[in-house]
């Protein structure tokens, strides 16, 4: 009985449903009743004609939908067409970046409905799989609208007013994490709904209303004024009224194409962005299917052995953008011809100002457009939406963020967050992989625009000691051009495909960055799609290649490989990974916890990391230690001085963050097995190349000499006083005059972390085994040559005192010690955690021995060696209480 009662109450329960389905099967017709004659519907609307037929009408918009329109597949994409100017709401922004949504308009009884389709899984048509597919994935229902007439061409009319005036893109969730980003530590404490709800931000229908409809052949534009309301109110300088936050979306309703492109298979050799498929139909286990995103040509006429597209790529320049750099940026996007040559065609892209009374939104145009922000973010961005059938590109838009090019001619006269400054070093030397997902397809990184500003001023400095330009002279216009039209390339990079290719500066031999004559044929790196390190010096040739001119060798490949009409041709194209021209390494290469291969760095020069990161150096402190003589002309405020040494730390430190990865470093190859020239996919880097890189670390950051600066530029650093700025700081961290060891040890103690990294010491035991202890760099030995040049003062006799910096830099490293053995970091091998113990066992005795002879050592020295031994006595004995109570020392 207890398990037939069950049974009963399901079958009552389910009986009626049937009924309910029959009484409302769809395609049904309404209640005629309900209806509204067409005619008078749509009388006084203003009528648009176009993909899809609209009527707009007061505070209602009539869609017209075809019978034939009906459940049939469509684009749907949003867009930022009016931000805030702040917390990454800019205008022009595409939220859903490469994959639009697909879409399509369904009937069930008196009611049309928007779906959204489950595009990413697929098998082959007409199949028993397919039927598995359709078993498996639903469909989302987002929006309904009850129909309103009927059309004599039995076309279906709905009221989609509330879809576009709604939150229907979800934007409201960018909102949040801004207004969450936006009130600071607070706000990140509160961000949990269970906490609080400083995070909070709720759409206001009675403030929101549609702006626009504009119709095209190809798709239909609609944007909609959104006002949503924070929890508290924001302090955002560029938002009005705090209480509410307005910002105008465009959406895109567009068409997919009829025959989808015919799509190129995606190759992990080569640096394409995919657009991936799980096909349930392939033998791969994984059944995972990638397609390389990438426009449709199709081929025209024939010249010579080239072809000229039926319809080229063409990027329209917005007249946004001011009209000193519109050559430039032209010029940008036209240099890529060259790599589509080494495809087989011929003018396949180019660049033409957007005709008066185009719309930039239309996706139709592909466009490059300026924008404006408050507080500068991003630098350039370069998006593109791609058909998420087949990865073939529909729309791009590249945006330039104005204050990027502004600061780079004249930054040393522009207030810089200083928070801005030590974050471009912070990511050098250690940027988390979690912080990587903003990291878009088609995005940068947070340090791309921060990083330019940096290398425009720092040009400014070197070309005031050469005596090029006056101090406090904006950096000129010929610079500039180099800079807008490399920016250029690479955003335009972005949108025909390619992902970042960090690896492809390896591709130029140290000796020839400064050969100008070399550089114009070749480049400094063999793909503009590389973040590059400035290719300046003090002294030489007055017109250096600063940034490239042209696309490299890998762009050519990579184009070449996405482009080919022929498919046969493309894989042995990626067959070809292991030419020397053709270096790659993208974004998780180079920010993974702990990177491994020091060829694959944002911001450095050259096929020799550390013969560029000293040079590099060496200019920063040249630079450095006369600095006022570089920054301040007549009636200049001293508050440059400040500003400038910041960034020039932050240069220092990217100067040296390759030579961290030498330090248990391997090279990392995409090769196939049976490749021509095929590598293993981990190559150690050579021992000698890793001492020579654990010295230049230690001279650079950790020897006595590191990093001081004479007391002549010390004292001329200024405080900022313009009080009324908004986004600025008036204080460093709460004081008014710098904290110049605050700001040294943090720089030192981030890269003290990374040098003694759990993966990078476990790194080291593995690449032991792999490649022979002979052949690496051991813990014994990087600990110890780590002590001796930190506590020089008391590995030689005499002793002698320990000036300030030196002993904040000392605990900083007892600091270090300490947490690999108490408590032991996470993945901390035991071999380091014991290796950690006997150099604090040395250190203890050398100290001991320093303190006998208390011969000329000031009370500092005295205060900090007592302590520091207590330090280490209390280290080591909880130490072993710890490995007590645990038990059994970890083996790994």
């Amino acid at each position: 009985m207890k398990s037939w009662c069950p049974l009963i109450l399901v079958s009552l329960v389910i009986a009626p449903l049937p009924a309910v389905a029959q009484a409302n099967p769809s395609g049904a017709q309404p209640n005629q009743g309900a209806l509204k004659k067409f005619d008078d519907l749509v009388k006084d609307a203003v009528q648009r004609p176009g993909f899809l037929e609209t009527y707009e009408k007061g505070e209602n918009l009539y869609l017209v939908i075809p019978k034939d329109q009906l459940k049939k597949d469509f684009l749907m994409e949003f867009k930022i067409a009016q931000g805030v100017g702040t917390q990454g709401l800019f205008g022009g922004t595409i939220l859903n970046l490469f994959e639009g949504d697909v879409v399509a308009l369904e009937r069930h009884g008196d009611r049309v409905f928007l779906v959204q389709r489950p595009h990413r899984f697929t098998a082959a048509k007409g199949g028993a799989l397919a039927k598995a597919v359709e078993l498996t994935f639903s469909q989302s229902v987002v929006e309904s609208a009850k129909i309103e007439a009927i059309r004599d061409d039995s076309a279906l009319v709905v009221n989609i007013y509330d879809w576009i005036v709604s939150d229907l893109s979800n934007i409201g969730q960018r909102v949040r994490q801004a207004v969450w980003s936006g009130y600071g530590e607070l706000g990140r404490q509160s961000f949990n709904p269970r906490v609080g709800r400083l995070g909070q931000a709720t759409f206001e229908r009675s403030k929101s209303y549609l702006e626009s409809v504009k119709a095209f052949p190809r798709n239909v534009n609609l944007r909609a004024k959104l006002t949503f309301r924070p929890q508290e109110a924001v302090n955002w300088p560029s938002v009005p009224d705090g209480r509410y936050i307005s910002l105008s979306l465009h959406y895109t309703l567009a068409a997919l194409p009829e025959s989808p492109m015919e799509p190129r298979v995606g190759d992990d050799r080569v640096g394409n962005f995919w657009t991936v498929h799980k096909d349930f139909s392939q033998d791969d286990s994984s059944a995972f299917v990638r397609y390389a995103n990438r426009w449709r040509l199709e081929p025209g006429t024939r010249v010579g052995q080239l072809v000229i597209p039926k319809q080229p790529i063409v990027f329209y320049i917005d007249r946004t953008v001011p009209e000193e750099y519109r050559p430039a940026l032209k010029a940008g996007v036209e240099a890529w011809n060259r790599a589509f040559e080494a495809a087989g065609w011929k003018d396949a892209i180019r660049a033409d100002l957007l005709p008066e009374g185009a719309d930039a939104e239309d996706i139709r145009y592909a466009t490059l457009r300026w924008n404006v922000s408050d507080a500068a973010t991003y630098g350039a961005i370069g998006a593109s939406v791609v058909d998420p059938r087949t990865g073939e590109v529909l729309d791009a838009d590249v945006l330039f963020e104005a204050s990027m090019i502004t600061m780079f001619r004249n930054f040393w006269r522009t207030q810089v967050n200083p928070v801005s400054a030590a974050l471009a070093f912070t990511q050098a030397i250690d940027f988390p992989a979690s912080e990587t997902a903003f990291a878009s397809p088609g995005s940068e990184l947070a340090s791309f625009g921060t990083s330019l500003v940096m290398q425009g001023g720092f040009l400014q400095a070197v070309l005031a000691a050469r005596g090029e330009i006056a101090p406090g002279t904006p950096v000129p216009t010929s610079y500039v051009n180099q800079a807008i039209k490399w920016v250029t390339m690479h955003e335009v990079g972005h949108t025909l495909g390619l992902h970042h290719n960090f690896r492809a500066s390896a591709s130029t031999p140290f000796a020839k960055l400064h050969d100008r004559q070399w550089a114009e044929q070749n480049g400094i790196a063999s793909s503009v799609m590389d973040y590059p390190g400035l290719n300046v010096r003090l002294r030489g040739t007055p017109n250096d290649q600063y940034y490239d001119s042209n696309v490299g060798s890998y762009d050519l490949w990579a184009i070449a490989y996405t482009y080919t009409p022929d498919a046969a041709r493309a894989r042995e194209l990626a067959r070809q990974a292991a030419d020397p021209a053709h270096l790659f390494g993208t974004d998780p290469d180079a920010y993974a916890s702990a990177p491994i291969d020091p060829s694959i760095n944002p911001g450095d020069l050259s096929d020799d990391p550390l013969a560029w990161g000293r040079e590099s150096a060496q200019l920063v402190r040249t630079i450095m230690d006369s600095l006022p003589r570089f920054v301040l002309a007549d009636n200049t405020r001293y508050h440059e001085v400040t500003v400038a040494f910041q960034t020039l730390m932050g240069l220092y430190a990217n100067a040296l963050s390759p030579a961290v990865k030498y330090l248990g470093g391997q090279y990392l190859n995409r090769d196939h097995a049976g490749d021509p020239n095929g590598r293993l996919p981990f190559v150690n880097v050579p021992r000698a190349k890793q001492r020579e890189a654990l010295d230049f670390v230690i001279d650079a950051m950790f020897s006595p000499r590191a990093l001081v600066i004479p007391p002549s530029v010390l004292t001329r650093f200024g405080p900022n006083r313009w009080t009324q700025d908004w986004g600025t700081d008036l204080t460093w961290n709460g004081r008014l005059d710098y904290p110049f060891h605050e700001q040294t040890l943090a720089l030192q103690r981030a890269v003290l972390n990374q040098v003694v990294h759990p993966l990078r010491l476990a790194r080291i035991r593995d690449a032991e085994t792999k490649f022979g202890a002979a052949n690496v760099l051991t813990i014994p030995e990087l600990m110890s040559d780590l002590t001796k040049a930190i506590w020089t003062e008391v590995a030689t006799a005499p002793s002698r005192s320990v000036t300030a910096m030196r002993r904040d830099l000392q605990r900083a490293y007892l600091d270090a010690l300490t947490n690999m053995v108490l408590p032991p970091s996470e993945r901390m091998p035991a071999d380091a955690r014991a290796v950690a113990r006997m150099e604090l066992t040395r250190l203890d005795r050398r100290i001991a021995a320093r303190l006998a002879s208390l011969g000329g050592l000031d009370a500092y020295t005295l205060a900090h060696l007592q302590e520091s031994r207590a330090r280490i006595k209390k280290t080591l004995e909880a130490g072993l209480e710890v490995e007590r109570e645990r038990g059994t020392p970890r083996s790994g």
